[in-house]
């Protein structure tokens, strides 16, 4: 824990906001090499982050999956991975990048126990006969403590969402609701959304539902919770560069397009920005400055 605390102190650097270039951050992606279904080796993580810097994104936070039973890989291998890509991005001409670790959470038994264990300060939790450290397997991004909760794309789920938004607040963490338009319960009741914020949780949606040409659920429920102002964040969830791309710019300029400047802003950057660096704002210029001078 101790390593990830000194690794996030070490990401805050100074962002040219007055670059010409669109400046954005991405709060779920799934860069780091061999640990999920993301980025198969360093060339393909090294090749995605080229790829949304060149989109304009200037902050980046590493969401690997995290589910029992199928994305187990431990803690210490994740950071690992994170704290080569630091290094490694130190020696481009990308420098200005901000890298950030986290995790993004499926909400199944194993992380109830853990989000029990980690707001009852307990050193360990055994589950299914494996010990865990709860304060070291739950690891939230920015000052405000945030963290990426998933749920099931496939099932008709209610009282989960929220069970796992409360016991995550009560933890002491900001829930962050990932892809809130996958979910079968949202489309079949966006207004269940209301309910989620009403408990204490953020909502992201991805780029590529609100890009869809296909006009899918997923693109409908995308830009109608956009319309009635009921996202916090938009990211894009990216994989690799071939099936699940980055798509920032892109939907950055989207959303300028259709709901103006300010919206793109405050989706794209602004409320994430500052989650991380932890003050509200709305000139991201000033935040990074601030910080600086802080430190």
């Amino acid at each position: 824990m101790q390593l990830l605390q000194l690794l996030f102190k070490k990401s805050f650097s100074m962002i040219d906001w007055k670059s010409t270039a669109i400046q954005t951050a991405d709060i779920h992606c799934h860069i780091i090499p061999f640990v999920d279904d993301g980025a198969e080796d360093y060339e393909d993580a090294e090749n995605l982050i080229r790829e949304e810097y060149s989109q304009g994104v200037r902050v980046i936070v590493l969401t690997a999956h995290y589910r029992n039973g199928a994305f187990d890989t431990p803690i210490n291998k994740v950071a690992k991975k994170y704290k080569d890509l630091k290094k490694w991005i130190s020696t481009t001409d990308m420098s200005d990048m901000v890298l950030l670790l986290s995790r993004e959470y499926h909400c199944d038994e194993r992380l109830e126990a853990l989000l029990d264990g980690y707001s009852s300060g307990q050193e360990e939790i055994v589950f299914e006969n494996k010990r865990y450290v709860p304060k070291e397997e739950i690891v939230p991004f920015g000052k405000h403590k945030c963290i990426l909760l998933e749920f099931s794309s496939n099932k008709m789920q209610d009282s989960e969402f929220e069970i796992f938004i409360k016991k995550a607040s009560q933890a002491g963490l900001i829930p962050i609701v990932a892809h809130v338009e996958r979910y079968p319960a949202v489309q079949d009741r966006p207004t269940i959304v209301y309910r989620m914020k009403k408990h204490g949780a953020l909502v992201q949606v991805n780029c590529e539902s609100l890009l869809s040409k296909a006009k899918t659920k997923e693109c409908e429920i995308a830009q109608g919770l956009v319309r009635h102002k009921m996202v916090d964040l938009i990211s894009s969830d990216c994989h690799d560069l071939e099936n699940r791309p980055p798509k920032m710019k892109k939907c950055y300029l989207f959303l300028k397009k259709k709901y103006g400047v300010s919206t793109a802003d405050e989706l794209m950057r602004n409320k994430a920005i500052s989650l991380i660096y932890g003050e509200e704002v709305g000139n991201c210029k000033e935040l990074v400055l601030n910080v600086r001078n802080k430190a």
